[in-house]
């Protein structure tokens, strides 16, 4: 965090070797974000350079010793909202895009990466069900990567909040899921699925 905070403010200074720097230590978290909102790869990638672009335009504006990513996440916040509403009728975030799937860490074994597609499409199309807010939590959160902190940084709310909100978040996705698959819950008292 220290070595991040020293390259910002050398970006500060105008030194175009701390601001490579500062795109390669933070590019991965950036993309993730932003194939949460995006519906393709290549909009992904588009979305991610306008953040770094409002992230170089604003960089004055950084609080030296604050958090970074969870400021760059406030500077890149409205921006990918945007976007995500231009796309909500489908709500497919790039993470969907099998050029995308590829670049992900995970299993080189087909029948896992078609298994773990298609959990991503049952989640994606949870999260076209439940209320916008809830699902960019969890977007953010479980496919971004953003800490509890840096999402209650960035969204302006109580860390309590955001926990509390997120837990909600997740229940309502697993109800939608299952509502998908049909799966019907194991009733109160039973354990390991023997009825009593």
């Amino acid at each position: 965090m220290d070595d991040l905070e020293t390259t910002v403010e050398r970006c500060r200074t105008g030194d175009d070797e701390a601001w490579s720097a500062l795109v390669s230590a933070t590019m991965g978290s950036i993309y993730r974000l932003c194939a949460s909102f995006a519906p393709s790869a290549a909009q992904a990638e588009e979305l991610a350079q306008d953040v770094y672009l409002k992230i170089w335009e604003n960089l004055e504006q950084y609080r030296a010793g604050s958090n970074f990513m969870a400021w760059a996440y406030r500077v890149a916040r409205n921006l990918l909202i945007d976007a995500h509403r231009r796309g909500r009728h489908e709500r497919n975030a790039a993470w969907l895009d099998p050029e995308v799937l590829e670049r992900l860490p995970g299993s080189d074994d087909p029948h896992h990466q078609t298994e773990r597609r298609e959990r991503l499409r049952l989640v994606a199309q949870g999260l076209a069900q439940i209320e916008e807010d809830l699902a960019r939590l969890v977007l953010l959160r479980d496919f971004a990567g953003l800490s509890y902190q840096e999402m209650a940084e960035g969204l302006n709310l109580p860390l309590g909040t955001v926990k509390s909100r997120l837990n909600r978040a997740r229940l309502e996705l697993a109800t939608a899921v299952q509502r998908r698959l049909k799966i019907r819950p194991v009733p109160a008292g039973t354990a390991s699925g023997e009825v009593s």
